[in-house]
């Protein structure tokens, strides 16, 4: 959606709550008016470590408020704080290191939290360390803010697994016990293979779950990105999920406002 409203590619998407805001609004309202009940802010990316190679760190503070007050503008009701990956890794695969990632979402955190977010979503996790860490920061600097923690599973031969190796069940366990309000999953996988990772862990995880699969797969196209899941598919797929138990339920990579409108819709009764 950022893309299409004049986002560089490869840029920053947090450069836009500081840049074009009135752009980042926009959208969240046409998520609200297709019949979401809560949106995340514009702060995927907006933990130091990931603004840094932007030239952005030292506006970390600047665009975590920023970014709650422009959802705030669209959705009164309910503004969730948005915390991905650092896009790190631990030794051997890279060279981070557990205090380097907490110090990180520290700052990310306490600006959220000065802001007044109703929740946080931390996501697209593929290290359950680095969810625990981040997880760790939501707990220590905003003690009874609700926070959702979701990793992201890919279909394996053995069943669900991060790209870490994290298994679905174990790692939303492991999450749950740390103090996770709610886990999950997104990213990744489209509608039907969450159904399906959504059958294997509504039963078997303790605690209270949500999901969120990507449009289809992509592809690049002389148009831009492109999803190979229609809105409809992607309703029909997540209704079973909600039906099955499932706290929440919402749309990641390719989900632009139809699908969500499409998902309320059927869910709602049109």
């Amino acid at each position: 959606m950022l893309l299409a409203n004049g986002l560089a590619q490869g840029d920053a998407p947090e450069r836009m709550n500081l840049e074009r805001p009135e752009v980042v609004t926009d959208i969240h309202a046409q998520y609200v008016a297709a019949g979401a009940d809560a949106v995340q802010t514009n702060t995927f990316g907006g933990n130091p470590i990931r603004l840094k190679p932007f030239g952005l760190d030292e506006h970390c503070a600047q665009i975590n408020r920023t970014a709650v007050d422009l959802a705030r503008r669209a959705a009164p009701s309910f503004v969730i704080g948005d915390i991905g990956p650092t896009g790190e890794y631990l030794p051997p695969v890279g060279t981070a290191n557990l205090e380097r990632w907490y110090e990180a979402f520290q700052r990310q955190v306490r600006a959220l939290s000065e802001a007044g977010v109703d929740a946080f979503h931390v996501e697209t996790m593929s290290d359950v360390r680095e969810a625990e860490v981040a997880l760790r920061a939501v707990l220590a600097l905003a003690p009874g803010v609700p926070v959702l923690v979701s990793l992201t599973f890919d279909r394996w031969q053995r069943g669900f697994f991060t790209i870490m190796g994290d298994p679905l069940i174990d790692s939303l366990n492991r999450l749950a016990e740390a103090g996770a309000t709610v886990v999950g999953a997104n990213c990744t996988i489209n509608s039907g293979e969450m159904q399906d990772l959504a059958a294997e862990a509504l039963p078997r995880v303790r605690g209270r779950l949500a999901f969120q699969p990507n449009a289809g797969r992509p592809s690049v196209t002389r148009e831009g990105v492109r999803y190979d899941q229609s809105p409809e598919e992607f309703a029909a797929d997540l209704l079973p999920v909600i039906e099955g138990g499932a706290a929440a339920v919402g749309g990641c990579c390719g989900t632009d406002p139809r699908f969500i409108a499409n998902l309320a819709d059927e869910w709602r009764g049109g």
